[in-house]
């Protein structure tokens, strides 16, 4: 008997194996969610898809919002235009969690409705960002209950 080689079951073990070793999973609480809303935004839909255009992460004292870069200079030589992209009330936010144990710059942040979505943080200044957020939570913190914090 002589083991034969298969290519697609090869790869449905490789994503498996791969699913198994990941530390968790992207975000929680359905795509409808809070969580699920930033997820889809996180990865914006472009006409270019060889060319996506990066997403900028921006915290206010009053909201949290996503911003698209485009790649394309001006005629200037300057940076292409910006869009705003989703957007909540910062109150949405009920915390931010630091999973630099994962890997350095990796955050998972909470919603109101017990949702929750892992972001990495980049470029200049990554290490301050966490700090815009007004309740933050170490990696050695649990996940908090949906309700804790109208307590």
């Amino acid at each position: 008997m002589t083991a034969s080689w298969n290519p697609v079951e090869w790869l449905v073990e490789a994503f498996t194996e791969r699913e198994k070793k990941r530390p968790g999973k992207p975000f929680h609480g359905g795509w409808n969610s809070m969580a699920g809303h930033l997820a889809r935004s996180l990865v914006p839909r472009t006409r270019n898809p060889a060319n996506p255009a990066p997403v900028v992460m921006q915290v206010t004292d009053r909201r949290l919002q996503l911003a698209y870069v485009s790649r394309a200079r001006s005629f200037t030589g300057g940076p292409g235009p910006v869009e705003v992209g989703w957007s909540t009330d910062l109150r949405n936010v009920t915390w931010i969690r630091d999973r630099s144990d994962v890997v350095g710059g990796d955050h998972e942040i909470g919603f109101v409705d017990g949702s929750w979505c892992s972001v990495h943080f980049g470029g200049h200044g990554w290490s301050r960002m966490a700090s815009a957020f007004p309740v933050r939570l170490s990696h050695l913190d649990q996940v908090p209950n949906p309700g804790w914090a109208a307590r």
